[in-house]
């Protein structure tokens, strides 16, 4: 058992007082609170500490001798608790959690579950560490992910973690993470090659600007490229979510430019523009096929939409599964990267046949 300097001087530090605040002891070290953290997670892998909310404290029984080996097969065998942060309070992220739930009711874990943005999400992290999790599930901010110094406190992280929903950038620095994420780009593709297939040529995109709607661009450049669709059509990726002017402003410009499909994202968007175009008395799909992309519950309207559904509850079945298994495995952790395909919902919107829901 081999401990570094800063971790022999916490430990210690512990023994004399009896507990430590993470606060107090990066402050006295000059280290981040989450370096503080990775070094209390070594501590407590050898029995050597318990943590405790906001700080760490000496075990009833301190078993000097134990190995890491032996500790580590105590934990497999303990109550896991694992995190997971969600950046909204929305449908899709309800069938996420859905997935991971279920996951820790057959293993017997603890889901908490909480919902940060931007600003919010590294304090609520800790906040769950300070609370003894074992393990994340996070969906971060795609801004956290793009560069080595958005992310140095996701690689000091001092448990393992499963990005959910998210594909960080290779400047990101985060290659030793799992990641789990929906091929939206693919998804994109198969709602083209279905509206390329029943005669559409000119199809246009109404999106808001969110995470999936760069994946969803590349869908549409990729389709472009593969069945030679015209690139002169409105395409819209920074839309006010459910702004009528804005979307009577796509259908003026989709009309000029001869456009017969669209693909709306997300289901709100969706759902208006099929209202304000049956208000123009359009006929939805003869005059203007509609797609919507998520599909919450786009199937739910008077016209039910053709609709691509990333598989929202196996993201979060197999994200949890992974992150279990990160936890109670032995040996070395090879990192994975799973891209799930969505699945294309053909409906009235597009003249297909119609499907039930997610």
């Amino acid at each position: 058992m081999t401990l570094t300097a800063r971790q022999s001087q916490i430990l210690e530090e512990v023994h004399r007082t009896g507990s430590a605040r993470v606060a107090d002891l990066a402050v006295r070290f000059g280290v981040s609170a989450m370096t503080v953290r990775r070094d209390i997670a070594v501590l407590t892998e050898y029995r050597l500490v318990s943590r405790v909310y906001g700080g760490v404290t000496l075990p009833g029984t301190v078993p000097l001798a134990r190995s890491a080996t032996r500790a580590k097969r105590q934990q497999r065998n303990q109550r896991l608790s694992l995190g997971m942060v969600v950046p909204y309070l929305t449908l899709y992220y309800w069938y996420v959690k859905q997935g991971a739930q279920a996951v820790a009711e057959e293993c017997g874990a603890r889901l908490s579950v909480v919902v940060a943005d931007h600003d919010d999400v590294r304090v609520q992290v800790e906040r769950l560490l300070d609370g003894g999790v074992h393990g994340f599930l996070l969906t971060p901010p795609p801004s956290l992910l793009d560069s080595a110094d958005a992310s140095l406190w996701l690689r000091e992280l001092p448990v393992p973690a499963v990005i959910v929903e998210r594909r960080p950038t290779p400047m990101a620095g985060l290659d030793h993470l799992d990641r789990v994420a929906s091929d939206h780009e693919r998804g994109v593709l198969k709602a083209l090659r279905h509206l390329a297939e029943i005669g559409h040529r000119r199809i246009g995109l109404l999106a808001c600007s969110t995470p999936t709607t760069p994946w969803i661009v590349k869908g549409f450049d990729t389709a472009a490229a593969l069945f030679g669709l015209p690139r002169d059509v409105p395409r819209v990726t920074d839309a006010r979510y459910e702004v009528e002017e804005e979307i009577d402003a796509f259908l003026d410009s989709a009309r000029s430019a001869g456009v017969s499909a669209a693909i709306a994202h997300p289901d709100g968007q969706a759902s208006l523009l099929l209202q304000r175009a049956l208000h123009r008395g359009l006929s939805v799909p003869d005059d203007l096929a509609i797609v919507t992309y998520d599909d919450d519950w786009g199937y739910l309207l008077a016209i039910p939409l053709t609709g691509v559904a990333p598989p929202r509850r196996a993201i979060g079945r197999i994200a949890a599964t992974r992150l279990v298994g990160r936890l109670r495995e032995d040996g070395e952790h090879v990192p994975q990267e799973l891209l799930l395909l969505p699945r294309l919902n053909i409906r009235a919107s597009t003249s297909g046949p119609q499907m039930s829901g997610p």
